[in-house]
């Protein structure tokens, strides 16, 4: 039987994810693996609930097996977010890797990896000449784009999800994983979209949904079994303490992905800010996006010290298993690293203290506490 990856956040798991997953059970004859961030999410966020409870989510809702994406990868932009969930995939015997994209359009993903491939050095001389006019990355890539290909291509580089298709495909091919890629269209008409649209809606609009109280109304976008940990908590007091403190304790210029001149503006803004999104705001500029600058916020709480060539060496030298389903335990055994479970596991291995500890010790001073172990569904 063959193992089928999904790399995700769910964040929270909702009836899109459903129809993913059983999209690819109706495909074939296949065991589910997602690797699934943990506490902290791309976008710089922490999660909505914590990972062992997303986790056993996605085991009722169809899925085998879910492993967790390192923290380093997990807070980190496309290109590395992408890299540690293929490897991670590949770790745990996948041979298919499914995922959402806009277009649904695998051809002109393809197309869209080859044309924005470091190798293709006149297009990447083309977007640091647009850079230089101070424009964001995902801005200077279209636009160069639109100067080398044609616009479907183009109009790929504008979204998201077709982003990360385009970084698994490179993922794919830099890790040499003979791995088979499958995408299919989203249902909802955006990943960005902060209004819920019935029964299919996007993990931003159910989250921003909660965060205004309307709870019940998100309820249509998520199965029966997520609804009772959908919440309005707010956990943006707790996270705003921690990261001043850290700006004033740590070298900010050590930090992941700092950009020239950020540490310096962000001592500036921190202490009058009350939120980590007027934080953000305030730092944000043409050539930082808002999810970077959010980012860099929570790499500055985390203390993220790794380097953008070190995370590239893509080293994962554990899996820890958040939840398993019952007649899925097999899968443990079949991975190429060694599985963790629970502290003891990790406390056998000798495995040092890693960016995954500080994002769990975050979550728990700003989210609330939760038991380390495995579920077993």
């Amino acid at each position: 039987m063959k193992i089928a990856a999904v790399i995700c956040e769910f964040n929270p798991f909702h009836n899109g994810h459903v129809h993913l997953l059983n999209t690819i059970k109706a495909a074939g004859d296949k065991q589910i693996v997602c690797v699934m961030s943990g506490n902290v999410t791309q976008r710089g966020k922490l999660a909505c609930a914590d990972k062992y409870t997303r986790a056993e989510h996605a085991v009722k809702g169809g899925a085998d097996m879910v492993v967790e994406l390192p923290a380093e990868f997990a807070c980190a932009p496309a290109e590395i977010f992408a890299l540690g969930g293929v490897k991670t995939a590949r770790l745990c015997g996948a041979e298919e890797l499914w995922f959402g994209s806009e277009c649904g359009d695998m051809a002109l993903l393809k197309e869209a990896a080859q044309l924005t491939s470091p190798h293709n050095l006149p297009y990447q001389k083309r977007v640091k000449e647009i850079l230089e006019e101070g424009v964001s990355y995902p801005v200077a890539m279209q636009r160069a784009a639109r100067e080398f290909a044609d616009e479907k291509v183009a109009e790929v580089l504008a979204s998201p999800n077709n982003m990360l298709g385009v970084e698994y495909v490179r993922a794919a091919e830099r890790l040499g994983c003979n791995m088979q890629l499958f995408t299919i269209p989203r249902l909802c008409s955006s990943h960005q979209s902060e209004t819920l649209e019935g029964g299919i809606s996007s993990s931003k609009s159910i989250r921003r949904a909660c965060a205004e109280g309307a709870i019940d109304s998100a309820a249509q976008a998520v199965p029966d079994f997520v609804f009772p940990v959908l919440s309005n908590k707010d956990t943006s007091a707790g996270f705003i303490s921690v990261l001043k403190k850290t700006i004033l304790t740590c070298d900010l210029k050590n930090i992941f992905d700092m950009g020239e001149g950020l540490d310096n503006k962000i001592v500036k803004l921190a202490l009058d800010a009350s939120s980590q999104d007027e934080l953000a705001l305030s730092v944000k500029s043409k050539r930082y996006t808002f999810a970077r600058i959010n980012r860099l916020l929570m790499n500055i709480a985390l203390n993220n010290t790794f380097t953008s060539a070190r995370l590239k060496e893509c080293v994962i030298s554990y899996i820890n298993v958040l939840a398993v389903k019952r007649g899925s335990r097999h899968l443990l055994r079949t991975l190429a690293r060694p599985a963790v479970t629970r502290p003891r596991d990790r406390a056998r291995l000798n495995a040092p203290p890693c960016l995954t500890d500080n994002a769990d010790l975050l979550f728990k001073c700003c989210g609330y506490n939760y038991d380390d172990k495995m579920r077993l569904i």
